[in-house]
């Protein structure tokens, strides 16, 4: 009996060796266990089986698209992308892999990326639904709206009922400017969905309100009633809700939904997410003018005057400001780029340095920023229509990397858009944003981030080389002939009539402002504060030491 105990227990030994081994029998052993514990929901030990996997078989792809799964739900978005570019190596012929793939890069932020995946999984199977409505929302990101509109289209042709497809058509209408069809679009998706919020809440910002009986107050409520409602529906309904009653004049009930919907959206976050991002002392200490110094232009593309970049808090007429200025004949609005952001991440893998971004900068060699300037360059020529000789970057907190961009291009022009303080972070109070803006759903959170916007603000128009232009949305509102003519003569530029009908011309807008620049100037959200000001005392507390309040 103690002989067959000691055969059985060598047995064991024996096969759990086995399977440790490269072997694609146990590969495929891992990979089935694996498939199972993640259908009964343990991915903790799903994602252990299908490391095991492709361990013992990397020529396993859909073990690597499976061990991607679970990794991309369990947050780890970098290892995922690591095990679908894998996954699409190993089964270049499989839709799904390059889908899986295209989608991750698409919410990586990698968008060209994304698009060359998701083309390839639409070439490899043509009727798959699912990657035509992803390859319209990325399309539509990168500023293709032709592009997107096609894919969209392919893929309602297939599946008339999807909801996504209908509302992501209709954003990518309104981005062009066709209000009134994008409009129709967010109904269809309704219409295929009554429960789809989001559509619900686009409406809102497209629809001027002027009935307290509008029939949308009630299915909003009713939505907002449902068992089982989500934060994110629930945010976007009170949202919703907030600007139709702004609309009707109706600020106590507007403000108690805003109030309820950036609560709700401030959840959604977790604990700890919320920073302002704005380090002014690190800042103040690495941006001093010795090292602008250290990277006198070298090369024509630091000297490029070709650069505009608009700056300044959200909501305080950065959109409006890049509207007027693409309406010039020599003017090409790029919108919202981040670019600059994604520079100061691949510092330290392009160019070494010793120590965390800015710090870096210290020990970066000028021939580097040399080709970090080139690059940028590159990507900002794009597709760029001759005649061209002003190129507009308008990512509001570029305001936090103005150092950066001083040394990359010092003879770059910055264009700074100011607006009321307290206007402006009510503004942003009362938006739900896509993406970002973290701070911008708690008042309290929101005037400390206006107030180190500020602080670092004044600190770069002392020290950094570049030419600034101040543009006041007050001003501009009140007097726009004389604001819009400086404005074109700070960009150097000869001065076009045609600037002061820029809601005329037909762009990609993108921004929470869309729907605001295609119309001619109004000075109602002047002051518009006044209509908050019981309930806003926060706010106006911690904004009193700007010194631009009230």
């Amino acid at each position: 009996m103690q002989v067959i105990i000691m055969s059985l227990r060598k047995f064991k030994r024996n096969r759990r060796k086995k399977l440790k081994m490269a072997d694609p029998a146990a590969g495929e052993h891992f990979f089935v266990r694996g498939v199972q514990l993640a259908e009964q929901g343990d991915n903790v030990q799903a994602e252990a089986c299908l490391r095991k996997a492709v361990k013992n078989d990397a020529g396993h792809g859909y073990a690597w698209n499976s061990l991607g799964n679970i990794l991309h739900s369990r947050g780890n978005l970098q290892e995922a992308l690591a095990c679908y570019r894998k996954c699409c190596e190993v089964l270049p012929h499989t839709a799904v892999c390059f889908f899986n793939y295209g989608t991750s890069l698409y919410e990586a932020g990698a968008w060209d990326e994304a698009e060359e995946s998701l083309v390839k999984a639409v070439l490899l199977q043509p009727d798959y639904v699912e990657a035509y409505v992803a390859l319209g929302s990325v399309r539509r990101l990168v500023g293709d709206t032709n592009g997107a509109v096609n894919a969209l289209q392919q893929a309602l042709s297939m599946q008339p009922e999807c909801a996504e497809a209908h509302r992501i058509l209709g954003l990518a209408l309104k981005d062009r400017g066709d209000i009134v069809a994008g409009l129709k679009c967010f109904r269809k998706s309704i219409e295929y969905f009554p429960d789809d919020a989001l559509s619900h809440y686009l409406i809102t910002r497209y629809k001027k309100y002027t009935s307290a009986d509008d029939p949308d107050i009630g299915v909003f409520n009713s939505l907002l009633n449902k068992a089982g409602l989500s934060h994110e529906n629930a945010y976007l309904l009170h949202f919703g809700l907030g600007k139709i009653y702004d609309d009707l004049a109706l600020y106590k009930k507007a403000f108690q939904h805003y109030q309820l919907a950036n609560q709700l959206k401030r959840n959604t976050l977790g604990v700890g997410w919320v920073t302002t991002g704005i380090e002014l002392d690190r800042y103040t200490r690495v941006f001093i003018k010795s090292l602008f110094k250290r990277f006198i232009p070298q090369h024509d593309e630091m000297s490029s005057e070709l650069p505009v970049f608009v700056v300044g808090m959200p909501r305080s007429g950065t959109t409006l400001v890049e509207q007027i200025c693409a309406t010039h004949s020599q003017i090409y609005g790029r919108g919202e780029l981040n670019k600059i952001f994604k520079l100061t991440n691949e510092l330290p893998v392009l160019c070494g340095g010793k120590g965390d971004y800015p710090e870096n900068l210290v020990t970066i060699s000028p021939s580097c920023i040399r080709s970090l300037a080139e690059k940028y360059l590159l990507e900002l020529k794009r597709g760029l229509p001759e005649g061209i000789s002003r190129i507009v970057d308008k990512t509001p907190a570029n305001f936090k990397e103005l150092g950066f961009i001083a040394i990359l291009f010092p003879g770059a022009r910055i264009v700074h858009c100011v607006r009321d303080p307290l206007d402006t972070c009510l503004s942003n109070y009362f938006q739900s944003f896509e993406e970002g803006n973290e701070c911008s759903y708690d008042l309290e959170t929101l005037s400390l981030y206006y107030r180190k916007y500020s602080a670092i603000m004044h600190y770069w128009e002392a020290v950094l080389p570049n030419k600034f232009h101040t543009v006041e949305y007050e001003s501009l509102v009140s007097n726009p002939e004389k604001e819009i003519k400086e404005l074109v003569e700070f960009l150097g530029l000869s001065w076009e009539k045609s600037c002061l009908s820029f809601h005329k011309t037909k762009r990609n807008v993108q921004s929470s402002s869309d729907w605001q620049v295609r119309q001619a100037l109004y000075n109602k959200s002047v002051a518009r504060w006044k209509n908050y000001e019981p309930y806003i005392g926060k706010l106006i507390e911690g904004l009193e030491s700007t010194g631009r309040l009230l």
